[in-house]
């Protein structure tokens, strides 16, 4: 049904003549397969980047939606995210200008500047990975790690002090500070710069955890309502009791409100600059975010709706009228799409679809596959995942997690049961196990490249 909190009212208001896809489901589950699957038309098992910090495969780096387009466009592509930034310094072959991630930041002193200027994978390598890393060995240098970290809280305690009111629950991000106003003026600033035709790509951290609502915002929603609660899962890494859960989906309702309303003056300019008249906008997302089965946020081994089922409004150039498509549709599609929009042919690498309305058809029938691997090489074949299966309104999730001694499926069927309550697996209906084949098939397929004939 409809969510009760209207938290993102601007958004809606700019999209009231788009083309919604009601059921677009992202191919990762957080930042670096859900963004290389967006940017390349490739799902996950094709582009490899499965891990925090990790890049496409190598012989996929040119095959993204800034070279598709190169020849019609020229390409601009800004990320507050850093993570995703790599995927951008990976494809700046293609780019004429990439806007650098700490650009509209409050710490626009990157540490990493200055060394390894020739490849700046490498110096995010060098310097998050082995110094700051998330994940094992965090802060793994005994002098860089805590320095960092020393260096992070000096300035936040400095910016606390400057803009603390503001935010109640404190600042926005979890390491490079960032206040939605600068990044939305910094966007405005960079559409205003752009020479017809372009290919612009703007890709925002907020609503990202932490979530830190402005005092305009803090709590609005204090209203006491939850959704009913999920079992925690076996696999849930943090098994976080009901009220942190619910606490937590608040503030990011909350943070949600904020964004929306700085956002509305992107919004604004949009329409007042006349780039809504010739231009195709897409909104959407690289992921979901979770606050049920024990799990806050979205860096989990988890598949459910909350964390794959993304937004996607296309407002066409002119658009009189709101359509709405039902049918199911993936990250992967964006990609041919664009590339369809702008004339350009579908490229030969890309493994997604025309979304229905812009030049494709509705594919009742179509399975749409989403998964995480981030406990794997991105160098050999998948053993350590977790792989869904959406189809005709039913999800198959396989885990399978040798590692950790688990390995199960899950089938739900989404009309009745929304909130994937009632695994139906059990009683295995034929569509389950129609579906098991497909995904096992998928699987195989994926790893046979990486069999050694004996």
């Amino acid at each position: 049904g409809k969510y009760p909190r209207r938290s993102m009212p601007n958004l809606e208001k700019f999209v009231e003549r788009a083309t919604i896809y009601h059921n677009h489901y992202s191919a990762g589950t957080y930042t670096v397969p859900g963004t290389s699957s967006l940017l390349t038309g490739l799902h996950p098992w094709s582009h490899r980047a499965f891990q925090l910090g990790a890049g496409l495969a190598s012989r996929h780096t040119d095959h993204t939606i800034f070279s598709a387009l190169s020849s019609t466009h020229s390409t601009l592509a800004y990320t507050q995210n850093k993570f995703a930034d790599q995927l951008l310094f990976q494809a700046q072959e293609h780019l004429d200008l990439h806007a650098e991630y700490w650009l509209f930041n409050a710490e626009t002193a990157n540490i990493q500047e200055g060394s390894f200027e020739k490849d700046h994978r490498m110096a995010f390598a060098a310097f998050d990975d082995n110094l700051v890393q998330k994940g094992e060995g965090f802060d793994s240098s005994l002098f860089f790690g805590p320095l960092y970290r020393l260096n992070i809280l000096r300035n936040r305690m400095k910016e606390t002090e400057k803009y603390g009111d503001l935010y109640p629950r404190g600042l926005p991000g979890p390491n490079e500070l960032y206040y939605l106003e600068d990044v939305v003026d910094g966007s405005i600033e960079l559409l205003k710069g752009i020479q017809q035709p372009t290919l612009t790509y703007i890709h925002f951290y907020p609503p990202h955890e932490p979530y830190t609502p402005t005092k305009q915002f803090f709590e609005t929603f204090a209203d006491g309502w939850n959704p009913p609660d999920r079992p925690i899962h076996k696999l849930s890494d943090r098994k976080y009791k009901p009220e942190k859960i619910h606490r937590e989906r608040q503030y990011y309702d909350e943070f949600m409100a904020s964004w929306d309303h700085e956002v509305d003056r992107l919004f604004q300019y949009l329409k007042e600059s006349g780039l809504t008249e010739n231009s195709y906008i897409i909104i959407t997302s690289d992921h979901g975010e979770f606050f049920e089965r024990g799990e806050v946020g979205h860096w989990t081994r988890l598949i459910y709706d909350p964390v794959i089922h993304v937004p996607l409004m296309v407002l066409s150039p002119g658009q009189m009228a709101r359509q709405d498509v039902h049918t199911l549709t993936s990250s992967v599609d964006v990609l041919p799409t664009i590339a369809h929009l702008t004339g350009n042919p579908n490229p030969d690498w890309a493994e997604g679809r025309l979304l229905p309305n812009l030049g494709g058809e509705a594919d009742e029938g179509r399975s749409v596959f989403s998964m995480d691997a981030k406990s794997n090489s991105s160098f050999g074949p998948l053993t350590n995942y977790v792989m869904s299966i959406t189809r005709d309104r039913h999800r198959l999730t396989y885990y399978c997690y040798p590692k950790d001694d688990y390995q199960q499926y899950e089938f739900y069927d989404l009309d009745a049961d929304p909130l994937e309550m009632k695994d139906l697996y059990a009683s295995s209906p034929s569509l389950a196990l129609d579906m098991q084949e497909e995904l096992l098939q998928k699987v195989e397929d994926v790893n046979k490249s990486f069999r050694i004939e004996g």
